[in-house]
């Protein structure tokens, strides 16, 4: 290694949080990788953390790993759970100084008992660790929350573009480039943020319409401004947020340019909030879905999207809805439905495998769901454990949690003891489930899964009950006043610009 590269941290600390769900996010419930360790893991990993380091191993670099630490989307973190997080990270980093840069993956939609934004929190305590020399560049989920914390103690601040989020190793490899070209000077990073007062009620896939036309106005705000417009993030906030001044963002990088920073922000605001009652879903409901995978066997098998009960979008897992409208309508389809219920494993394990089991599942977590019972076999135990094929996540380890599959008729239940992350198809083929034998089975997301899925399963989303199924009033918002939930007289938004001081703020009508 080069004695005059430059020495560059890295980290990951990933976890999309939903304040409404009841079951907190637990030490427990993170994969934590420390150090050289975090870096040789995740170094062809399907993330922006990958990306990150991908990136950074074509560069002269000294890398030099921090902390990578993943959960699934679920309940706000455990206070303590954060601060154990935050603490590690902190000391890894204190270990490695001086460094130059820290570039790190965070979320943006993680939250914890009394901090609202978690990232926020984080990167202003590292900021005030490295100095304001140090470069710090942070790439996020379009689902993040970019609080005013976090722009304000970073230099860049990059968000993945596409939902499906089929570019988060881009998006790494872009927080990374940014970093060390402001590294070695060759660009000024100027950032203007504006947020206005909504979450959007459908059209949530970066092509569909309006959103469509949202990027394709800062794709080509871009293409007209080669090499000064840096990026341009568009922020669909995770609706199942409860954080003051939480809505629809949108954040400009330039070079040394705050004017056309706040240009390109303001012009997105605007639009966006005149477009806000065009943003409207189409799903199905769910015997409409049946429907079309009974009548359709052509196309079998499905993988069914039980879009309220989305564990990456933050819920417990626990729904049994699809199942209990199999049996409603007499169907003879053949499925595999995941369910998060601990007690349910509980007796399945006790029981043993090859035992006959009455047992009421799913439905204990949620609290508009109820259980259902079954009668039939423990087909297998195990501990969860899998890695996920991708290409969303790939080669990330995670867990399902302690595991039992249970047939009851032409039906495979995975009885699961934690929310798994059921969008990739490894969480199904590693509890012996054939998918190909099947008429569908049932994930618990609601986008990502359509990549993962791809040339395995056809894809069908169902707009099903449950804690992530986004409806006007459904929640009890106690911080945040967002446009549909709230009537918002006179809305105005204000464009910020980092660093402080690059210029004043200004207020804009919408």
């Amino acid at each position: 290694m080069n004695a005059k590269a430059k020495r560059i941290a890295v980290g990951q600390i990933f976890q999309e949080s939903h304040d409404f769900n009841p079951v907190l996010t637990s030490l427990a419930d993170f994969v934590i990788e420390h150090g050289a360790d975090a870096v040789q893991r995740n170094w062809n990993a399907g993330s922006t953390f990958g990306g990150i380091l991908q990136r950074l191993s074509q560069a002269n670099v000294d890398i030099r790993g921090l902390l990578a630490a993943r959960a699934r989307p679920g309940g706000s973190l455990e206070r303590g759970a954060y601060q154990v997080l935050k603490a590690e990270m902190l000391s890894a980093l204190a270990a490695q100084m001086p460094v130059d840069a820290v570039v790190l993956e965070l979320h943006g939609a993680m939250t914890a008992s009394g901090v609202g934004s978690t990232e926020g929190d984080l990167v202003s305590a590292i900021r005030s660790m490295v100095g304001p020399q140090v470069i710090i560049s942070v790439g996020l989920d379009l689902h993040g929350h970019a609080s005013d914390a976090l722009l304000g103690a970073a230099n860049i601040v990059t968000a993945c573009k596409h939902h499906p989020h089929t570019d988060i190793v881009d998006t790494g490899h872009r927080a990374a480039s940014l970093a060390l070209a402001a590294l070695d000077g060759s660009i000024r990073p100027v950032t203007a943020m504006t947020r206005i007062p909504l979450v959007l009620r459908g059209g949530y896939e970066t092509h569909d319409h309006p959103l469509c036309e949202l990027h394709r106005e800062a794709r080509l705000a871009i293409a007209r401004s080669p090499g000064q417009l840096l990026d341009v993030s568009i922020f669909n906030i995770q609706p199942f947020l409860d954080v003051a001044g939480m809505g629809q963002s949108f954040v400009a990088i330039t070079d040394g340019d705050a004017r056309m920073a706040g240009a390109i922000v303001s012009s997105l605001a605007r639009e966006c909030w005149n477009l806000r009652d065009q943003f409207v879903d189409d799903m199905m409901d769910l015997d409409a879905a049946l429907d079309t995978i009974e009548k359709n066997a052509d196309r079998r098998p499905y993988v069914l999207s039980d879009y309220g009960d989305r564990v990456l979008g933050g819920a417990p897992g626990d729904s049994i809805e699809v199942l209990r409208a199999l049996q409603s309508r007499g169907s003879t389809l053949s499925c595999a439905i995941p369910v998060t219920d601990p007690q349910a494993v509980r007796v399945a394990t006790a029981a043993g495998v090859g035992a006959r089991i009455r047992v009421a599942i799913g439905g204990t977590l949620s609290p508009s769901l109820r259980p259902l019972e079954i009668e039939g076999t423990v087909v297998s135990v195990s501990d969860g454990d899998f890695v996920q094929r991708g290409p969303y996540m790939s080669g990330q380890r995670t867990t399902l949690g302690r595991t039992a599959v249970i047939q009851s008729g032409r039906n495979w239940i995975i009885v699961t003891t934690v929310a798994g992350m059921t969008q990739d198809p490894n969480a199904f083929t590693s509890q012996g489930i054939d998918i190909g034998s099947l008429d569908f089975v049932v994930t618990k997301s609601g986008n990502a899964f359509k990549m993962s899925f791809a040339g395995i399963a056809e894809p069908i989303v169902a707009a099903t009950p449950g804690l992530s199924l986004h409806k006007p009033g459904t929640f009890a918002l106690q911080h945040a006043r967002v446009y549909p939930d709230h009537a918002i007289a006179n809305p105005t938004a204000t464009v910020a610009f980092f660093p402080a001081g690059t210029m004043q703020s200004q207020t804009i009508a919408l």
